[in-house]
């Protein structure tokens, strides 16, 4: 009876053995390829919303400060430093306002749109006492490739258009991601 027994107890044989070391083999593979590409996948969504979210900010904050000013100026002087409009550097002079949205007379807050190297640009708003906005610098882009303005009058009491170029440029591996953005914006002053 113990020989009958035996005959039925069998093992895995070594194809047996072999195919299965194959498809475990084939499927940690493909797990990793898919973990692979869904990772770089989302590292290069992040960087093109980054790039992209980076030119929207910029934007935003320019529109914010730029149709509700009353002049371009071609120069002003800040705590920490002297500003002049040009090409890459936006000076603008807004009419305060209180905590109703409502302009204050005779009383104006100052900004300033400038790069700092080759990819940073940032804000400086300098507030009036009377005023709700709140000075400070802001960082508005780390991904920046280049920050234009350009005038639609060489004279600046004149001046009351300004188109604004922004481009951001990011690096993920070895792919760039970019976003370019152009926009005439009328002061308030016209």
């Amino acid at each position: 009876m113990m020989c009958c027994l035996r005959r039925y107890q069998r093992g895995f044989t070594l194809l047996e053995t072999v195919i299965v070391i194959v498809l475990s083999v084939s499927m940690f593979i493909t797990v990793g390829l898919l973990i692979y590409n869904f990772s770089r996948i989302s590292l290069y969504q992040k960087t093109a919303t980054q790039s992209s979210g980076s030119a929207s900010t910029v934007m935003r904050e320019m529109e914010s400060l730029t149709l509700p000013a009353d002049a371009v100026l071609q120069t002003h002087t800040f705590v920490g430093g002297t500003y002049t409009s040009s090409s890459t550097v936006l000076v603008l002079e807004i009419p305060s306002v209180d905590s109703s949205g409502n302009t204050i007379a005779s009383t104006h807050d100052y900004a300033v749109f400038y790069s700092v190297g080759t990819t940073s640009s940032y804000r400086l708003l300098e507030a009036n006492a009377l005023s709700t906005r709140v000075s400070g610098t802001k960082l508005l882009s780390s991904t920046m490739k280049a920050f234009t303005f350009t005038f639609n009058d060489a004279d600046f009491t004149k001046v009351n258009i300004v188109t604004v170029d922004v481009q951001t440029q990011a690096q993920v591996k070895q792919d760039t991601v970019s976003d370019h953005r152009s926009e005439q914006m009328r002061l308030r002053n016209q």
